[in-house]
């Protein structure tokens, strides 16, 4: 699955969310051996930050504000993402939400 890409779409600087936005990038593309794109979109770029795309499909949060797990997890199966490091992934970007909220 190496032709898929994660991206993410970085404020300059970066904030909370953006730092999230990439810790979820990191693990993932441990996860999936997928390169890392990091992008300051300006006004005409077609999606804003912060965000995430997973193979150019855009993460939308649920709740309309944080990228989630559960959001993650259902752009992977939409993308038809899979890799046998995937067990304990969910744990493992929960992990990551609980310290930057730990942090605020």
């Amino acid at each position: 699955m190496s032709h898929h890409t994660l991206t993410v779409l970085a404020n300059n600087p970066p904030g909370g969310r953006c730092k999230l936005y990439n810790q979820y990038a990191e693990e993932l593309s441990r996860t999936f051996n997928l390169k890392i794109n990091v992008i300051c979109p300006d006004d005409d770029y077609s999606h804003s930050a912060p965000g995430l795309l997973i193979a150019d499909i855009p993460v939308k949060p649920a709740d309309g504000v944080i990228i989630e797990p559960n959001d993650i997890s259902h752009i992977i199966k939409k993308a038809g993402l899979h890799s046998e490091q995937m067990t304990g992934l969910h744990e493992r970007l929960e992990e990551l939400v609980e310290e930057m909220l730990k942090g605020l």
